[in-house]
């Protein structure tokens, strides 16, 4: 309950001031394509920003997900040990590399969408 509250007063102190440091003084100038362009362009900052998060999330979850994983934690420990030959040791590292990527690509494309977004937004609103 108290991190919805948190939450909901971050959400609102952002929407504050959007309104009163940014779409206030573009009223005030009476520019009315630059307040159109920053109409879309703070929604679209703010969506990029919420999704950006969000595959930050799955990484850091997916990450542990991949680490913890069996098989992951098995060929870890056999590199610790030091005992493996050479080709051995690559091949257990390239598996856990590909274990590792496997659990990236996804919350990856999720961050590369959400920093597109802040870009596209930020650039509407500098026009």
């Amino acid at each position: 309950m108290l991190g919805w509250l948190i939450l909901i007063g971050f959400v609102a102190s952002i929407l504050w001031s959007m309104w009163v440091d940014t779409l206030q003084p573009v009223i005030r100038t009476g520019d009315t394509r630059a307040l159109i362009l920053h109409m879309i362009g703070l929604p679209v900052i703010l969506l990029g920003a919420g999704i950006f998060v969000y595959g930050g999330l799955l990484f850091v979850r997916r990450t542990f997900n991949a680490m913890g994983a069996p098989q992951t934690a098995e060929t870890m420990a056999l590199m610790r040990d030091g005992k493996l030959p050479p080709e051995e040791l690559r091949r257990a590292r390239m598996q856990n590399l590909k274990a590792l990527w496997d659990a990236w690509k996804h919350p990856l494309l999720w961050l590369a969408f959400g920093f597109a977004l802040i870009a596209l937004g930020g650039f509407l609103i500098n026009r």
